[in-house]
């Protein structure tokens, strides 16, 4: 009896296994005109994988989610599918389809005109939504495209050609639109529609509409929660201050930067102080060393950030100004700042990494004499 039941247990493992091999049937690197001969003759439309072997999402999609059978089973009924990873048709294709990353997934017609395009890492859930909506012909990108060229400006529908925008990723259109539809009065984005188009899709904490949303944040807490105005307020202010602090150009070229900085300066909002923790110093980036210094040392000595916060800070502006920096001025600020840190830390990865920065700045200032 326990023999038959192993035995019962393999065949079962067996049964389980085939029933999860299947694969999309994905030809490699073929003549584009043998394609479109074989969609014309199959009566199917085309997918076409661009992608390459050293590319880490392209292999994602290829062995971990186009080798599931629903994926597989649907892609494989409906479409001849070609994978193009390296040569001149991949070359050719990528420049005729304006192919400028990688993976991209385009789905095309039986001339092989151009109805739906996918771009990124996705799984199966996304790959098998976003093939769906690329069959429907309603709504695919090539509708959508077709529908807001004839003047729909549903808010509805500019959410949903928005959303296929970013997942084709034709970031240009979608930011376009985005300051188009976003150009009318100031007011709409207290209607629903027009607040979720603009917490999706504006991510620019200086524009006209996201400065008007901080200055009557109190009306707008009441009408879409305070979590949701905060944070969309927080994310993208404090994404911006990292920029500016951690970048490779002097934050003081870019008029947008003084627009944040002065703005900030007024407000009295509560993390304000902590983006300008960041934004001061940033002012002074590449152009006067001793004045970073001294500011992020004003931030450091007034408290402005506490806990983990603070020693990542202490430890972060350190690195800048070893890394960025051949000022004598400068580094020893760097040194008292590790001094102070030290003390503080627990974690001895952190400790070895502070005291090797330390170790560092000061054979700088050695050489400097």
């Amino acid at each position: 009896m326990k023999k038959i039941f192993q035995i019962s247990l393999f065949l079962l493992a067996i049964a389980s296994t085939q029933a999860q091999n299947r694969k999309v049937d994905l030809k490699e690197n073929l003549p584009f005109k043998d394609v479109l001969a074989m969609a014309k003759q199959q009566d199917k439309l085309i997918f076409l994988d661009f992608g390459s072997l050293t590319c880490t999402p392209c292999m994602y999609i290829k062995k971990l989610v186009l080798t599931i059978d629903s994926v597989a089973d649907f892609i494989n009924e409906r479409f001849v599918s070609v994978d193009y990873n390296v040569g001149a048709e991949k070359k050719r294709l990528s420049d005729l389809y304006g192919v400028d990353s990688e993976p991209v997934l385009l789905i095309l017609d039986q001339q092989g005109k151009l109805m739906h395009r996918m771009v990124g890492k996705m799984n199966s859930e996304e790959i098998m939504q976003r093939f769906r909506q690329g069959l429907d012909t309603e709504n695919n990108l090539a509708a959508q495209e077709k529908k807001y060229a004839a003047g729909d400006r549903d808010p509805a529908f500019l959410l949903a050609y928005l959303e296929t925008l970013r997942i084709a990723k034709y970031t240009d259109k979608m930011n376009a639109l985005v300051k188009s539809v976003l150009a009318g009065p100031l007011e709409q984005l207290k209607e629903k529609p027009y607040w979720e188009l603009f917490v999706k899709y504006n991510d620019d904490p200086v524009s006209r509409e996201m400065l008007y949303v901080f200055d009557n944040r109190e009306e707008f807490y009441k009408l879409f929660t305070k979590t949701v105005v905060e944070n969309k307020i927080n994310r993208h202010f404090s994404a911006k201050a990292s920029f500016y602090i951690f970048g490779h150009k002097p934050p003081s070229k870019d008029t947008a930067f003084y627009k944040m900085l002065n703005y900030l300066r007024k407000t009295d909002y509560e993390k304000a102080s902590e983006w300008l923790a960041y934004l001061t110093p940033a002012e002074y980036k590449f152009t006067k060393w001793e004045s970073m210094a001294k500011a992020i040392d004003n931030a450091i000595s007034f408290n402005i950030l506490k806990g983990k916060q603070r020693e990542m800070y202490m430890k972060m502006m350190a690195e800048q100004i070893l890394w960025y920096s051949d000022s004598k001025a400068a580094l020893p600020y760097a040194i008292k700042w590790i001094d102070t840190l030290m003390p503080e830390l627990t974690n001895p990865d952190v400790k070895k990494s502070v005291a090797d920065t330390k170790k560092r700045i000061q054979k700088k200032l050695e050489s400097k004499g």
